[in-house]
């Protein structure tokens, strides 16, 4: 019996995650880090601020000024928001709808500081959308470790084991695994690969597709 839904924010909710799959490379450019790879960029989605300054001294060097970096890198996307707004991403409010007629719970489990999701959220008509919304800010560890799944699940009182997560990365659909939700992928930058398959309850190609699942 599946008594919430909590979503993933960038990518899963909001077409934002492009954005940073463009910024980060230039980003990294900018500061003379030319090696930095769109690859790069899709790896470290959803990877939380600790464990991606780690990466990063690891494979640039031990003085990468990565909060220069990431300064620079939060400033570029917002110039894009501003310049291309933000977009639903398809069959949200199909979804949505479908889980309050069901009397099922919904929250998000965003990477991204909580003011700039709710900033984001509000731009689509969803601020209000959900039963709680919370950011790896608020907990020690974030994204790939379970610990925001795990606050979520506490704050609208359920089971992780009675909660689908809705996903689009690894280090996302890392974090619900971990935490015990049962985790789709709903993908957007990049498909689901073999060695992720094991940890998905299944694949949906967009929101809605989701809800022949619950």
């Amino acid at each position: 019996m599946i008594h919430a839904v909590i979503f993933d924010m960038d990518g899963v909710i909001t077409d934002t995650e492009k954005y940073y799959y463009e910024c980060w490379p230039k980003s990294f450019h900018h500061f003379g880090y030319t090696e930095f790879t769109p690859e790069d960029a899709l790896f470290k989605r959803s990877l939380n601020h600790e464990d991606t300054y780690r990466w990063a001294r690891e494979r640039f060097g031990e003085d990468i000024p990565m909060d220069q970096i990431r300064a620079y890198n939060n400033k570029s996307v917002q110039t894009l928001i501003e310049k291309y707004g933000i977009q639903a991403k398809p069959g949200i409010d199909e979804l949505l709808s479908y889980l309050r007629k069901q009397h099922i719970k919904s929250a998000v489990a965003t990477a991204t500081r909580y003011d700039w999701a709710m900033e984001r959220l509000g731009q689509i008509g969803l601020a209000d959308a959900f039963d709680t919304v919370i950011s790896a800010h608020m907990v020690k560890r974030g994204k790939p470790h379970p610990d925001v799944y795990l606050y979520a699940c506490r704050q609208i009182g359920e089971d992780p084991g009675d909660c689908i997560a809705i996903e689009d990365s690894p280090n996302g659909i890392t974090a619900a695994y971990r935490a015990g939700c049962r985790t789709i992928m709903v993908p957007d930058l990049t498909q689901p690969t073999e060695d992720l398959m094991p940890m998905l309850y299944g694949v949906a190609d967009s929101l809605d597709q989701v809800i022949p699942l619950i």
